[in-house]
């Protein structure tokens, strides 16, 4: 073989060899692949996402829960719908308490008004919502050298009821079931009480515990009761009236 010939055959072994191993002459590296749109947003920092504020709210007043008034012969019973006792309100309670607890139960202030005494009444106080009176007897606590002036026999308040319903839909009604307005004849069979017809019965409801000794020639216990006035009063009748002692003489 000539040099010619082997220089050929050299150069051909030469190009086969770069060719099976990818290596192409003169050719420029590849460039750096370039990372995606996807990839760099994958890797920013996740924001925090900014907590919504709690709201406080105020815990409700169980008076608003009251749904009746059941009229006791020393106090009321505040009854939410369930008929579970929420609070009692003596009628011994100081004024401001009594008139605060049922202005909340029945959603209203009332208007109050100033009485002067006279033969057969104290000087007084008198607070009034639509159906219902509470009256605050001033001289009941103020003491004479006889005793106190119908202290006696008198609680520091009294309340009078003349329809069903009260405030913003509150029944009231007696421990025996009877609303003011209703059937106060039926009520006097129904209790054993008497009854003159004559439009001026009493008819006791409901007697509390003796607060002192039974009074001579009185079958009645010198007690507090609840009483239907059949009366008419401001238009209403068969009104439910509190405390009141059918034990003690009477003006």
């Amino acid at each position: 073989m000539n040099v010619a010939t082997r220089r050929s055959t050299i150069l051909v072994s030469v190009a086969a060899a770069l060719a099976l191993s990818g290596c192409t002459i003169g050719a420029a590296p590849a460039a750096a692949p370039t990372p995606s749109a996807e990839v760099s947003a994958s890797s920013a920092p996740t924001p925090t996402p900014t907590p919504e504020p709690i709201e406080s709210t105020e815990p409700a007043d169980p008076l608003t829960t009251v749904a009746a008034i059941v009229v006791r012969p020393e106090h009321l019973d505040l009854v939410d719908s369930a008929g579970a006792v929420v609070t009692t309100l003596s009628y011994d309670a100081e004024s401001a308490e009594f008139i605060d607890t049922l202005s909340t139960v029945l959603g209203a202030e009332p208007t109050p008004s100033e009485h002067g005494g006279s033969l057969e009444t104290p000087p007084r106080t008198e607070y009034d919502w639509d159906g219902v009176r509470v009256t605050d007897d001033l001289d009941a606590k103020v003491p004479t050298e006889n005793g106190p002036i119908y202290g006696e026999i008198d609680m520091n308040l009294s309340v009078l009821f003349t329809a069903p319903t009260v405030g913003d839909g509150v029944a009231v009604r007696t421990v025996n079931g009877f609303q003011p307005g209703g059937d106060a004849h039926a009520l006097a069979i129904e209790l054993g009480e008497p009854w003159y017809g004559n439009g001026y019965d009493q008819v006791r409801v409901e007697t509390g515990e003796p607060i002192g000794e039974q009074q001579p020639y009185n079958e009645y216990e010198n007690a507090y009761s609840v009483a239907v006035n059949t009366w008419e009063w401001q238009g209403a009748s068969n009104t439910v009236f509190a405390p009141w002692n059918f034990g003690v003489g009477h003006v």
